[in-house]
């Protein structure tokens, strides 16, 4: 009979960077994978970064329990809870051995006691099936490889909870499966996993189990394939009013149709062995896929433009160039995002106006700025897409969703010729994928030419013009 390993009892507390929780009582079992579902600041961030140890909270107020011990500070949950995150950090010139057994960068072992912890180490792989060398470098892994082996350092270091922080970018439905069926075997009578994961995909193969948060409280706990399942996740996840926001989002339809007059071109880009040439039409979607996360992000600096190499020739102004500066690009209206909303693509202590029209100065004398400045934000007020936003807002005290509408409304504004954007879903909750899709959508209707890199085809394969599919 499966056990509980978590118990977290009557919460409440309120976090000016993750939310709020009000009365959440919750449980996780030994060998289950539980998802915690919701839009940004719904709580689950909140609930995660208490099992963290990182949030200063009443221990007595705030039950936590793991193995019906109740936590009484902090520091007890550390030994008890491994955080798996995509950019977990590794010991990269280790070996798969030495990452797994040596826990602690310890080099006064003896070489009789090394050996019996690497012999301990094969063992456990083969156990479950892992068909990994362990004399293998950590930076030679492949991503699933990589998971696999930080999920045995979890049980190898006793932790009782798993928290996987994960958007599992570089996997496919086919990898994911065997991620799958490899954590239930690691998992089993040792830990209980939690998924923080906002891939659809891969939240729908890998757990076992939802708790669904909404505005600080758990709405719903929901069984995978269980006959007692009432409505869909969306109901619980999002709510009325969020509902129908989404709803309108997702209703846009393109009106326009590609063009055939090009916009921007690339001649001699390399991705792997390959040498290719590629034009991009006004008004065309194009999703380039490719797992590899070296190659895709390489893909992603080259036709942007951050990075120029010697070979490539680049179409600007009607004219193929090479080695042109990154500021040409923004001069011809070629633009790249990297992972929409992020810090380093706002600045969080300007305003929203600000934000906006900071891709249009170059082209606006400072003076006439400063005397235009009330005219420029109303002409910005009438260009925003999203009346939830307020030209005066600070974007520091905005959520991750509106983070997302100003990265996009700048360039909306702009109306570039191309836009070249990497994962622009990373961490986007339900709403925040609308947002984005609405956005490319109504781009591509402006003539601009949008092309997305990502690692699968997940959101793009309905509304892309062109998929190329990178081996």
């Amino acid at each position: 009979m499966k056990k509980i390993v978590l118990k977290m009892s009557e919460l409440n507390l309120r976090n000016e960077r993750y939310g709020k929780l009000e009365y959440a009582s919750l449980h996780v079992m030994e060998g289950d994978i539980t998802s915690f579902l919701g839009l940004n600041y719904s709580g689950k961030e909140l609930a995660v970064q208490i099992l963290l140890g990182e949030i200063d909270l009443d221990w007595n107020k705030n039950k936590v329990y793991i193995d019906g011990q109740k936590i009484q500070r902090a520091s007890d949950l550390h030994p008890l809870v491994y955080h798996l995150c995509a950019d977990s950090p590794g010991i990269e010139n280790w070996t798969v051995a030495e990452y797994i057994s040596l826990t602690e960068v310890n080099w006064f072992l003896s070489k009789k006691v090394k050996k019996r912890l690497l012999k301990e180490t094969e063992q456990q792989l083969e156990e479950v099936g892992i068909h990994i060398d362990i004399q293998k470098k950590m930076n030679s892994l492949n991503v699933l490889e990589r998971r696999m082996v930080e999920v045995m350092r979890a049980r190898k270091k006793g932790a009782r909870i798993l928290i996987l922080e994960d958007e599992c970018e570089g996997m496919d439905r086919e990898m994911l499966c065997s991620y799958e069926q490899f954590l239930k075997k690691v998992i089993k009578n040792h830990m209980a996993a939690i998924l923080i994961c906002h891939s659809d995909m891969a939240t729908s193969v890998l757990a076992d189990n939802y708790i669904i948060f909404r505005r600080g409280r758990i709405v719903k706990k929901w069984k995978k394939n269980s006959a007692y399942n009432n409505g869909e996740i969306s109901d619980y996840l999002l709510g009325g009013t969020m509902i129908q926001k989404k709803n309108s989002l997702d209703s846009y339809a393109r009106k326009i149709r590609p063009g055939k007059d090009i916009v921007y071109s690339v001649r001699n880009l390399a991705i792997g062995k390959t040498i290719e040439d590629y034009d991009f039409r006004k008004g065309e979607i194009s999703t380039f896929v490719l797992v590899n996360h070296t190659e895709r992000m390489k893909l992603f600096m080259n036709l942007s433009g951050r990075i120029t190499p010697d070979s490539m020739q680049y179409l600007l102004n009607g004219k193929f160039v090479s080695r042109p500066a990154y500021l040409s690009f923004i001069k011809n209206k070629v633009v790249s995002v990297m992972k929409s909303g992020n810090d380093y693509e706002i600045f969080e202590k300007m305003s929203v106006g600000d934000n906006l029209i900071l891709p249009s100065l170059r082209k606006i004398p400072r003076l006439v700025y400063m005397v235009s400045g009330d005219k420029m934000s109303e002409i910005l007020s009438e260009e925003m897409e999203h009346e939830s936003l307020i030209n005066n807002d600070i974007v520091y005290h905005l959520d991750k969703n509106n983070h997302i509408n100003i990265s996009f409304n700048r360039w909306y504004v702009f109306n570039p010729k191309a836009i070249i954007l990497y994962e622009p879903f990373t961490s986007c909750d339900a709403y925040g994928v609308s947002i984005i899709l609405s956005y490319i959508k109504k781009m591509a209707d402006r003539g601009t030419a949008v092309i997305v890199i990502k690692s699968n085809i997940e959101y793009m394969h309905g509304i892309s013009d062109r998929v190329f599919i990178i081996e």
